[in-house]
């Protein structure tokens, strides 16, 4: 298993937008009002069965298989360790893909400090990558 090299690194960054833009699909095909709760657990599946088969439900579905064969690439290549982490680059993606196709309001001084440390998070785990031996 190898190290994260930048053809390795982009088949990630495709996998995680792939996903993201699913999200956001899968956000817009379930329009306003989402799945109606159901009265019985057979009404509930019966309405996620109906929401399933919205297009743009489909469209983000789709993405959603499309980013996994993706993601199947990368971590046959560098180590699930490594490659994991990585996912949290999804977070800023899908926070500017709702505010900007979705209308979403963000309180964006919370949001970016939030990501700020969710970034930092990631690269402490990544600097701790790669050690040998005992921690220091």
């Amino acid at each position: 298993m190898g190290n994260l090299t930048p053809a390795t690194f982009g088949v990630l960054c495709i996998a995680i937008s792939l996903g993201a833009f699913g999200q956001i699909f899968l956000k817009i095909g379930l329009g306003t009002h989402g799945i109606p709760p159901g009265h019985s657990i057979l009404e509930t599946v019966i309405h996620i069965a109906q929401a399933m088969l919205a297009p743009k439900v489909i469209l983000g579905l789709a993405l959603y298989v499309i980013s996994t064969f993706f993601w199947l690439t990368a971590i046959s290549r560098v180590r699930l360790s490594v490659a994991y982490p990585l996912i949290s680059l999804s977070y800023p993606l899908v926070v500017v893909l709702s505010a900007t196709m979705l209308g979403e309001p963000v309180r964006w001084t919370y949001t970016i400090a939030g990501l700020v440390f969710i970034s930092a998070g990631v690269s402490f785990i990544g600097l701790g990558l790669g050690r040998s031996g005992k921690d220091s």
